[in-house]
Protein backbone atom coordinates (compact mmCIF):
# COMPACT_ATOMS: atom_id res chain seq x y z
CA UNK A 1 0.00 0.00 0.00
CA UNK A 2 1.52 3.50 -1.30
CA UNK A 3 1.77 6.18 1.80
CA UNK A 4 1.01 9.63 1.05
CA UNK A 5 3.34 11.90 2.94
CA UNK A 6 1.29 14.25 5.70
CA UNK A 7 2.72 17.56 4.23
CA UNK A 8 0.39 17.28 0.72
CA UNK A 9 -3.09 16.98 2.03
CA UNK A 10 -2.70 19.07 5.56
CA UNK A 11 -0.81 22.08 3.31
CA UNK A 12 -3.40 21.46 0.31
CA UNK A 13 -6.03 22.32 2.71
CA UNK A 14 -4.73 25.83 4.00
CA UNK A 15 -3.84 27.26 0.25
CA UNK A 16 -7.51 26.84 -0.15
CA UNK A 17 -8.28 28.34 2.84
CA UNK A 18 -5.08 31.32 2.22
CA UNK A 19 -5.41 35.25 2.65
CA UNK A 20 -2.51 36.32 2.13
CA UNK A 21 -0.35 34.29 -0.35
CA UNK A 22 -2.14 32.64 -4.03
CA UNK A 23 -0.29 30.51 -6.26
CA UNK A 24 -0.76 31.74 -9.83
CA UNK A 25 -0.89 28.58 -11.85
CA UNK A 26 -0.26 30.64 -15.12
CA UNK A 27 3.19 31.49 -13.91
CA UNK A 28 3.94 28.17 -13.20
CA UNK A 29 3.27 26.79 -16.81
CA UNK A 30 5.47 29.66 -18.20
CA UNK A 31 8.03 28.65 -15.99
CA UNK A 32 7.98 25.00 -16.60
CA UNK A 33 7.79 25.93 -20.84
CA UNK A 34 10.86 28.55 -19.49
CA UNK A 35 12.86 25.89 -17.75
CA UNK A 36 12.78 22.42 -20.02
CA UNK A 37 14.83 23.23 -22.65
CA UNK A 38 17.80 22.94 -19.80
CA UNK A 39 16.77 21.94 -16.76
CA UNK A 40 19.48 20.35 -15.29
CA UNK A 41 19.60 18.89 -11.75
CA UNK A 42 22.73 20.31 -10.08
CA UNK A 43 25.88 18.28 -8.98
CA UNK A 44 24.56 17.13 -5.32
CA UNK A 45 28.55 17.19 -4.30
CA UNK A 46 28.14 20.91 -4.36
CA UNK A 47 25.91 20.85 -1.94
CA UNK A 48 27.15 17.94 0.17
CA UNK A 49 31.15 18.59 0.59
CA UNK A 50 32.66 15.91 2.83
CA UNK A 51 33.11 12.92 1.55
CA UNK A 52 34.09 9.40 3.28
CA UNK A 53 33.76 5.70 2.50
CA UNK A 54 32.99 4.58 5.38
CA UNK A 55 28.65 4.60 5.93
CA UNK A 56 28.54 5.59 9.44
CA UNK A 57 30.33 8.29 9.29
CA UNK A 58 28.70 9.73 6.35
CA UNK A 59 25.49 9.03 8.02
CA UNK A 60 26.81 10.67 11.75
CA UNK A 61 28.17 14.14 8.94
CA UNK A 62 24.81 14.13 7.22
CA UNK A 63 22.67 13.51 10.88
CA UNK A 64 24.51 16.73 11.82
CA UNK A 65 24.65 19.12 9.09
CA UNK A 66 20.23 18.44 9.24
CA UNK A 67 19.89 19.10 12.73
CA UNK A 68 21.95 22.12 12.59
CA UNK A 69 20.81 22.95 9.26
CA UNK A 70 18.32 26.07 10.29
CA UNK A 71 18.21 30.18 10.33
CA UNK A 72 21.44 31.65 9.19
CA UNK A 73 19.44 35.19 8.55
CA UNK A 74 20.48 37.95 10.71
CA UNK A 75 19.67 41.42 10.51
CA UNK A 76 22.99 42.28 11.44
CA UNK A 77 26.15 40.79 10.01
CA UNK A 78 25.00 37.49 8.68
CA UNK A 79 27.40 34.49 10.09
CA UNK A 80 30.11 33.45 7.52
CA UNK A 81 32.98 31.58 7.79
CA UNK A 82 36.60 31.67 5.34
CA UNK A 83 37.49 28.60 3.87
CA UNK A 84 40.67 28.07 1.66
CA UNK A 85 40.77 31.87 0.82
CA UNK A 86 37.27 31.72 0.37
CA UNK A 87 34.25 33.34 2.18
CA UNK A 88 30.61 31.25 2.91
CA UNK A 89 27.89 31.97 5.01
CA UNK A 90 24.68 30.20 5.60
CA UNK A 91 23.98 26.62 4.79
CA UNK A 92 27.61 26.44 2.89
CA UNK A 93 29.61 27.73 6.00
CA UNK A 94 28.01 24.98 7.80
CA UNK A 95 28.77 22.15 5.51
CA UNK A 96 32.01 23.25 5.11
CA UNK A 97 32.68 23.92 9.12
CA UNK A 98 31.34 20.35 9.55
CA UNK A 99 33.31 18.80 7.09
CA UNK A 100 36.39 20.73 8.49
CA UNK A 101 36.15 19.19 11.74
CA UNK A 102 35.35 15.83 10.34
CA UNK A 103 38.15 15.66 8.57
CA UNK A 104 40.46 17.12 11.35
CA UNK A 105 39.08 14.81 14.24
CA UNK A 106 38.16 11.35 12.56
CA UNK A 107 38.39 10.47 16.34
CA UNK A 108 35.40 12.39 17.52
CA UNK A 109 33.60 12.54 14.22
CA UNK A 110 30.69 10.64 15.42
CA UNK A 111 27.47 10.67 17.36
CA UNK A 112 29.04 9.37 20.61
CA UNK A 113 31.04 12.55 20.61
CA UNK A 114 28.61 15.06 19.46
CA UNK A 115 26.22 13.43 22.24
CA UNK A 116 28.71 14.87 25.08
CA UNK A 117 30.41 17.71 23.33
CA UNK A 118 31.13 20.41 25.33
CA UNK A 119 29.49 24.20 24.47
CA UNK A 120 32.87 25.43 24.24
CA UNK A 121 33.99 23.11 21.53
CA UNK A 122 30.98 23.02 19.93
CA UNK A 123 31.19 26.83 19.51
CA UNK A 124 34.36 26.36 18.22
CA UNK A 125 33.33 24.18 15.38
CA UNK A 126 31.21 27.08 14.25
CA UNK A 127 33.51 29.34 14.45
CA UNK A 128 33.16 32.61 12.45
CA UNK A 129 32.06 36.38 11.86
CA UNK A 130 28.75 37.66 12.36
CA UNK A 131 25.70 36.54 14.30
CA UNK A 132 24.42 33.11 14.24
CA UNK A 133 21.26 32.64 15.61
CA UNK A 134 20.45 29.77 17.79
CA UNK A 135 24.41 29.01 18.80
CA UNK A 136 22.88 27.48 22.04
CA UNK A 137 20.13 25.93 21.11
CA UNK A 138 21.97 23.95 17.96
CA UNK A 139 24.07 22.76 20.50
CA UNK A 140 21.48 21.40 22.82
CA UNK A 141 20.21 19.90 19.47
CA UNK A 142 22.90 18.47 18.15
CA UNK A 143 23.32 16.55 21.89
CA UNK A 144 19.97 15.61 22.03
CA UNK A 145 19.88 14.14 18.49
CA UNK A 146 23.19 12.47 18.96
CA UNK A 147 22.29 10.71 22.53
CA UNK A 148 18.39 9.25 21.40
CA UNK A 149 20.25 7.66 18.29
CA UNK A 150 22.90 5.89 20.52
CA UNK A 151 19.91 5.13 23.04
CA UNK A 152 17.45 4.07 20.60
CA UNK A 153 19.58 2.55 17.42
CA UNK A 154 23.12 2.16 18.47
CA UNK A 155 24.07 4.38 15.69
CA UNK A 156 23.15 6.15 12.36
CA UNK A 157 23.15 3.08 10.51
CA UNK A 158 20.83 1.00 12.17
CA UNK A 159 18.68 3.78 12.20
CA UNK A 160 18.50 3.63 8.51
CA UNK A 161 18.31 0.32 7.86
CA UNK A 162 15.06 0.43 9.97
CA UNK A 163 13.17 1.91 7.43
CA UNK A 164 12.97 -1.22 5.31
CA UNK A 165 14.56 0.92 2.43
CA UNK A 166 11.60 3.13 2.34
CA UNK A 167 11.41 6.79 2.75
CA UNK A 168 7.47 6.71 3.45
CA UNK A 169 8.56 4.58 6.90
CA UNK A 170 12.31 6.71 7.45
CA UNK A 171 10.93 9.75 6.85
CA UNK A 172 8.09 9.44 9.86
CA UNK A 173 10.58 7.63 11.80
CA UNK A 174 13.08 10.75 11.46
CA UNK A 175 10.10 13.46 12.46
CA UNK A 176 8.54 11.20 15.31
CA UNK A 177 11.43 10.14 16.77
CA UNK A 178 14.60 11.87 16.52
CA UNK A 179 14.34 14.96 18.88
CA UNK A 180 13.58 18.51 17.23
CA UNK A 181 12.59 17.62 13.86
CA UNK A 182 8.69 17.57 14.58
CA UNK A 183 8.41 20.51 11.97
CA UNK A 184 4.26 21.17 12.38
CA UNK A 185 2.09 23.83 12.77
CA UNK A 186 -1.28 24.80 13.11
CA UNK A 187 -4.25 26.73 10.73
CA UNK A 188 -6.90 27.57 11.77
CA UNK A 189 -7.31 24.97 14.40
CA UNK A 190 -6.08 22.25 11.35
CA UNK A 191 -2.41 20.47 12.03
CA UNK A 192 -0.46 21.63 9.37
CA UNK A 193 2.96 19.12 7.80
CA UNK A 194 6.31 20.70 6.82
CA UNK A 195 8.95 18.51 8.10
CA UNK A 196 11.33 20.28 6.26
CA UNK A 197 14.63 18.94 7.92
CA UNK A 198 12.90 15.51 8.15
CA UNK A 199 12.73 15.29 4.46
CA UNK A 200 16.28 17.16 3.51
CA UNK A 201 17.82 14.33 5.69
CA UNK A 202 16.19 11.60 3.82
CA UNK A 203 16.72 13.14 0.86
CA UNK A 204 20.18 13.50 1.13
CA UNK A 205 21.00 10.10 2.31
CA UNK A 206 19.60 9.30 -1.18
CA UNK A 207 21.05 11.66 -2.96
CA UNK A 208 24.78 11.47 -1.08
CA UNK A 209 24.76 7.51 -1.52
CA UNK A 210 23.19 7.72 -5.18
CA UNK A 211 20.69 5.77 -4.80
CA UNK A 212 22.34 3.12 -3.95
CA UNK A 213 23.30 0.78 -0.49
CA UNK A 214 22.71 2.40 2.41
CA UNK A 215 21.16 5.27 -0.21
CA UNK A 216 18.60 2.90 -1.52
CA UNK A 217 14.60 3.69 -1.07
CA UNK A 218 11.70 1.98 -3.19
CA UNK A 219 10.18 5.41 -2.95
CA UNK A 220 12.28 8.80 -3.57
CA UNK A 221 8.55 9.94 -4.86
CA UNK A 222 7.45 10.36 -1.38
CA UNK A 223 9.48 13.67 -0.22
CA UNK A 224 7.87 16.78 -0.90
CA UNK A 225 9.68 20.31 -1.87
CA UNK A 226 11.32 21.74 1.10
CA UNK A 227 9.32 24.73 2.59
CA UNK A 228 11.95 27.30 3.68
CA UNK A 229 12.81 30.37 2.63
CA UNK A 230 14.67 31.06 0.05
CA UNK A 231 12.65 28.42 -2.50
CA UNK A 232 9.18 30.80 -1.65
CA UNK A 233 11.77 33.53 -2.66
CA UNK A 234 12.33 32.51 -6.13
CA UNK A 235 8.99 31.47 -6.33
CA UNK A 236 7.43 35.07 -5.46
CA UNK A 237 10.35 36.38 -8.07
CA UNK A 238 9.18 34.19 -10.90
CA UNK A 239 5.47 35.42 -10.29
CA UNK A 240 4.35 32.21 -8.81
CA UNK A 241 3.51 32.86 -5.79
CA UNK A 242 1.77 36.42 -5.22
CA UNK A 243 1.53 37.98 -1.96
CA UNK A 244 -1.67 40.34 -0.42
CA UNK A 245 0.10 44.41 -0.11
CA UNK A 246 0.03 43.81 3.53
CA UNK A 247 2.44 40.40 3.75
CA UNK A 248 4.29 41.82 1.03
CA UNK A 249 5.07 44.91 2.91
CA UNK A 250 6.34 42.92 6.49
CA UNK A 251 8.66 41.50 4.18
CA UNK A 252 9.96 44.37 2.28
CA UNK A 253 10.55 46.03 5.34
CA UNK A 254 12.23 42.70 6.94
CA UNK A 255 9.24 42.66 9.55
CA UNK A 256 10.00 39.31 11.54
CA UNK A 257 6.69 36.51 10.48
CA UNK A 258 6.54 34.72 13.33
CA UNK A 259 6.83 30.65 13.02
CA UNK A 260 3.16 29.02 13.24
CA UNK A 261 1.52 32.26 12.17
CA UNK A 262 -0.98 32.01 9.07
CA UNK A 263 1.31 34.05 6.91
CA UNK A 264 4.18 31.54 7.45
CA UNK A 265 2.44 28.74 7.49
CA UNK A 266 0.30 30.19 3.93
CA UNK A 267 4.08 31.07 2.46
CA UNK A 268 5.15 27.64 3.13
CA UNK A 269 2.15 25.44 2.50
CA UNK A 270 2.11 27.33 -1.09
CA UNK A 271 5.56 26.66 -1.64
CA UNK A 272 4.91 22.72 -1.22
CA UNK A 273 2.13 23.30 -3.85
CA UNK A 274 3.66 25.52 -6.28
CA UNK A 275 6.29 22.76 -6.90
CA UNK A 276 4.03 20.09 -6.88
CA UNK A 277 1.99 22.09 -9.52
CA UNK A 278 5.36 22.50 -11.23
CA UNK A 279 6.49 18.92 -11.29
CA UNK A 280 2.89 18.26 -12.98
CA UNK A 281 3.66 20.68 -15.22
CA UNK A 282 7.15 19.82 -16.24
CA UNK A 283 5.77 15.97 -16.42
CA UNK A 284 3.23 17.20 -19.43
CA UNK A 285 6.33 18.62 -20.93
CA UNK A 286 8.38 15.55 -20.78
CA UNK A 287 10.55 16.16 -17.89
CA UNK A 288 10.17 13.69 -14.94
CA UNK A 289 11.56 15.12 -11.70
CA UNK A 290 11.02 14.25 -8.32
CA UNK A 291 9.70 16.93 -5.82
CA UNK A 292 12.70 17.17 -4.09
CA UNK A 293 14.57 17.73 -7.17
CA UNK A 294 12.77 20.79 -8.08
CA UNK A 295 13.34 22.27 -4.99
CA UNK A 296 16.88 21.53 -4.98
CA UNK A 297 16.80 23.22 -9.19
CA UNK A 298 15.03 25.83 -7.35
CA UNK A 299 16.76 26.54 -4.34
CA UNK A 300 20.40 26.25 -6.28
CA UNK A 301 19.27 28.81 -8.71
CA UNK A 302 18.49 31.47 -5.94
CA UNK A 303 22.10 31.73 -4.35
CA UNK A 304 22.89 33.12 -7.51
CA UNK A 305 19.88 35.39 -8.70
CA UNK A 306 19.50 38.94 -7.35
CA UNK A 307 15.64 39.12 -6.20
CA UNK A 308 13.86 42.76 -5.59
CA UNK A 309 11.74 41.43 -2.92
CA UNK A 310 14.08 39.56 -0.01
CA UNK A 311 12.72 36.54 1.85
CA UNK A 312 10.84 36.43 4.95
CA UNK A 313 12.16 36.09 8.05
CA UNK A 314 11.36 34.20 10.75
CA UNK A 315 13.29 32.82 13.94
CA UNK A 316 12.88 28.93 13.73
CA UNK A 317 14.78 25.88 13.82
CA UNK A 318 12.90 24.65 11.29
CA UNK A 319 14.67 26.35 8.53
Amino acid sequence: MKMLNPVLPTTLKVIKRARDVKINREKIDELAKRLVGNLILPDWAENIPFRTKDPKTMLDYLIMLDSLNFCFWSKKEKWHIVYKDKKYDGYFALTLSLKKFFEENPKKANLNYFSKIPFKEFSSILNGEGELLFLKKRWQIARAVSSFLLKRHKDSLKFVLSADQKLSILVPKIFKEIPYFNDVAYYRGQKVYFLKRAQILAGDIWSTFEGREIGYFKDPGYLTALADYKVPQILNFFGILEYSPSLRKKIENKIIIPAGSSQEVEIRSATIWAVEYLKEALFRLGKKFNSFQIDWILWHKSQKMKMKLPYHLTKTIFY
